[in-house]
């Protein structure tokens, strides 16, 4: 089943995701399903997956209340290099 997403995006993010080319519908993805992820910095976490033949990396943070545990703040995400 899946579940309803809201993603807000920074400001930074608003502009790099037209520049880095970057499918809303990858940005999902890789939050719901993401090949590996890990905690961050003030409560961001960082979920990385393979998509269209690329690896997407997306640095987000999530709703903090039970209200807003669908919400996810995009602060910023960028495709990295295949190694």
């Amino acid at each position: 089943m899946k579940f309803r997403m809201k993603l807000k995006f920074s400001i930074h993010f608003q502009q790099a995701i037209i520049e880095r080319n970057i499918n809303i519908d990858h940005l999902k993805k890789v939050i719901r399903n993401p090949d590996e992820s890990y905690a961050s910095f003030g409560g961001r976490s960082v979920a990385r997956k393979a998509v269209s033949g690329k690896i997407l990396e997306v640095v987000y943070i999530q709703g903090a209340t039970s209200d807003t545990k669908n919400e996810y703040r995009i602060i910023t995400a960028y495709y990295i290099l295949n190694t």
